[in-house]
């Protein structure tokens, strides 16, 4: 289940302010140092809505410029909707570098890229076959289909593909 600031916020209503001094000093010091506070705000950033809204905004937005590029680039529109899902390994190796948890979004990283740069795909083929689609309305679908799936995720609060291992 995806965390949010909710479920944080009742953890800590029921503690005493000096249960919340205890949490927080690490190293039990009596003193929180510039490396507890450090974590504090990389965790509470890291597993955010906050994070989690602009990393799904930027992966719209990589979606819609990658599949424009392969078109560009003289690719088959099955090449290029595949690139999509491809693209998605980008985010996947940024959360490694960055040592975050990939189960946060890596599954659906794929579906929603996957899913965008085929409607944009899609909706490309239907304006070269004479409907009148605006590149546009093109680009605001293809943005809208991956933000959609994205927040379907998050608000379910639980991952779009559930993992097979551990299931009994």
């Amino acid at each position: 289940m995806l965390p949010t600031m909710k479920e944080g916020a009742r953890k800590l209503e029921s503690k005493t302010p000096d249960e919340i001094f205890r949490r927080l000093d690490v190293d039990v010091s009596g003193t929180i140092d510039s490396f507890e506070l450090k974590s504090l705000v990389q965790g509470r950033f890291h597993n955010s809505w906050e994070m989690y809204t602009i990393d799904t905004a930027a992966l719209a937005a990589v979606t819609v410029a990658g599949v424009h590029g392969a078109i560009s680039m003289g690719l088959h529109p099955l090449v290029a909707a595949t690139s999509g899902i491809v693209m998605s390994l980008g985010g996947v190796l940024r959360d490694l570098f960055c040592g975050r948890d990939l189960a946060m979004a890596s599954q659906s990283y794929a579906i929603a890229t996957g899913a965008g740069s085929t409607v944009y795909v899609l909706t490309r083929e239907m304006a070269l076959r004479g409907y009148p689609l605006l590149a546009m309305t093109r680009i605001f679908l293809s943005m809208g289909t991956t933000v959609s799936i994205r927040c379907w995720e998050y608000f379910r609060g639980e991952q779009l593909l559930a993992p097979m291992h551990g299931r009994k």
